[in-house]
């Protein structure tokens, strides 16, 4: 599987779960795509959009077909998000 982490993802891990150099932030995103539970997805077109909680942080992915982007990271209790209007998996 190929995964790519954005940028703005490592910022918004290093803002929001944990101070941390960027290797560490990388490392930490790629525990929580690999070893996280989806828990909501959304068909977008030519990608499936995925949130994937693990502890207490939640990252919200593109999969395609070539593999997966990490676009950003968001801490576990944050109310407005596209998936608490749907039914969770």
């Amino acid at each position: 599987m190929n995964i790519r982490i954005t940028r703005h993802a490592i910022e918004r891990y290093q803002e929001r779960i944990e101070r941390c150099s960027d290797d560490e932030a990388m490392n930490m995103i790629l525990k929580i795509v690999y070893l996280g539970k989806v828990i909501a997805k959304r068909n977008r077109g030519a990608y499936t959009e995925k949130a994937i909680r693990y502890n207490d942080a939640i990252a919200i992915t593109y999969e395609y077909e070539g593999g997966v982007i990490v676009v950003s990271v968001i801490k576990n209790e944050y109310e407005r998000c596209w998936w608490k209007k749907q039914n969770r998996l």
